[in-house]
């Protein structure tokens, strides 16, 4: 930041960034105060461009929360990949008032970008001139054994190496807030569950929310208005990014410098580098990511299982879109052993629920007559197929109606109408305020379990392409021995949990 860029003039760019960036009591003092004490000190672990969006709009401006730590294998790189060529990076120059943060080229992020992001925006609000309390660590184990100050650590690093910071944050005793997926590995779902449970520290996945709309749509599911829901049908136009690989990169790549590629495997048995493996690609892999299920199923399939309350998978099954490779002269079909297709088809069985979930494109049948004439399917929604009717809402659930349209006249002096809901809260004041109560949160890990399960076991059916019977129990498929060999990984020497 220039010399010249003022405090106020600092803080007038920055709400223009975010709304919730005000002048913290911390540095006006009186009434509302947040002493230090009553602060929680918190460690970044992955500073890609997720991590970077929600510093400005959910962390740093907290009063009640303190970054002291950025954790990444990546020291400071332009060649991440996002939605936008120049979004973040401007959003992040107006946010700092620096115009000259980032690249006129590339997308910027990693550890040192994540470092200076903080220290700007501290020593902005304590009007100094600089700022130097934010350490940086290149290993996140380094970092927990020398943690004694930090109270909680957030994970948003890539989907492989969740379960194993969840794991290792946990047992040494921090709280954890988690981007989705909670793991993408089976057994490591259930070693976050058991050791949330054996510390008793506070846990949160990000892809927990609580508006008014969810409480609505309970209230009409519960009602009654559709009788009993027998189908759930969730579907997105995701992937965003490339997938659907035949296989693994065949020409390495020279590791880039400042990029600890080993640290960034973690937990996956080593491999040459290649970019396409990392940043936003990472969730086409099955051994790095948890495709479109992962990446979005946790926000939409949690407000299902939070409202309906299906239990645990009872089976699993899977379409994916082929492949085809030549071979010689002649066309083969191909199933790819490394990589989600480029989109798929998924039945969950549970006890008394089917839930379907579409990728790439791909989208349910719905009964003729159930849409006016000429009107489609969104290319993101959900329905809800009930005994005697049908519910369509959009993606999240929001903006529901009954099917066909005459039904939701009819039923409109019936219908519940929408509710205050003291239990509607910003999803990090749920978070947050559990942790400074030491209890768990609502979006905890023990409180995802089923769907953070569901999320693996999907990714196991589009490898095998078979119908798996699960015992939730025995945690283990009762009919096919090859697919339970996809419950675990090989754990590098040092990675184990």
């Amino acid at each position: 930041m220039s010399a010249s860029f003022s405090r106020r003039q600092f803080l007038a760019t920055a709400a223009g960034v975010s709304a919730a960036v005000v002048v913290p009591r911390r540095v006006l003092g009186g009434p509302g105060f947040v002493a230090p004490s009553d602060r929680l000190n918190a460690a970044l672990v992955g500073s890609g461009t997720q991590a970077l969006r929600q510093l400005m709009g959910d962390w740093l401006p907290r009063e009640d929360l303190q970054l002291v730590a950025v954790c990444d294998p990546n020291r400071d790189s332009d060649d991440y990949r996002d939605w936008s060529q120049h979004g973040l990076r401007d959003r992040i120059r107006r946010f700092m008032g620096n115009e000259s943060w980032g690249s006129e080229t590339g997308i910027r992020a990693g550890r040192e970008a994540g470092r200076e992001l903080i220290e700007h925006y501290y020593a902005a609000i304590r009007e100094q001139s600089s700022y130097n309390g934010c350490k940086t660590y290149v290993d996140y184990r380094e970092m927990l054994a020398e943690s004694e100050s930090v109270d909680v650590v957030i994970d948003m690093t890539p989907d492989h190496l969740h379960g194993v910071v969840n794991v290792h944050a946990m047992q040494a005793g921090k709280h954890v807030v988690a981007h989705k997926t909670l793991a993408n590995v089976c057994n490591e779902v259930r070693r976050c569950v058991e050791v949330a449970k054996e510390t008793g520290v506070t846990t949160h996945l990000m892809a927990w929310n609580n508006d008014p709309g969810f409480y609505q749509l309970k209230d009409w599911l519960h009602a009654g208005i559709i009788g009993k829901v027998k189908e759930v049908h969730n579907w997105t136009n995701r992937p965003v990014w490339p997938q659907g690989w035949l296989d693994n990169p065949a020409t390495p790549m020279e590791v880039p410098d400042g990029l600890e590629w080993d640290l960034w495997l973690g937990c996956v048995p080593d491999r040459p580098y290649h970019l396409d493996y990392t940043h936003a690609l990472f969730r086409g892999w099955y051994d790095f990511g948890a495709g479109c299920l992962g990446d979005m199923g946790n926000y939409s399939l949690w407000r299902t299982y939070r409202t309906l309350d299906p239990g645990p998978v009872v089976s699993v099954s899977a379409t994916p879109a082929t492949g085809c490779v030549i071979v010689g002269n002649q066309c083969q079909w191909r199933r790819s052993a490394v990589a989600f297709p480029d989109a798929s088809t998924v039945h969950f069985e549970h006890k008394e629920l089917d839930i379907f979930w579409y990728d790439g494109g791909m989208k349910p049948r719905l009964a003729k007559g159930l849409l006016p004439r000429g009107e489609s399917l969104p290319r993101e929604g959900i329905l809800y197929v009930g005994e005697y009717g049908t519910i369509l809402a959009n993606f999240l659930g929001h903006n529901f109606r009954l099917l066909p349209e005459d039904r939701m006249t009819a039923l409109v002096g019936s219908i519940p109408a929408a509710r205050a809901e003291e239990d509607v809260v910003d999803p990090v004041d749920e978070y947050v305020g559990a942790m400074k109560e030491a209890k768990q949160s609502r979006g905890s890990f023990i409180n995802v379990k089923d769907l953070a399960e569901a999320t693996c076991l999907a990714a196991v059916a589009l490898r095998t392409g078979r119908h798996l019977m699960w015992d939730a129990d025995a945690m283990i498929f009762t009919n096919d021995d090859e697919a339970n060999a996809y419950l675990t990984r090989e754990y590098r020497p040092g990675w184990e949990i």
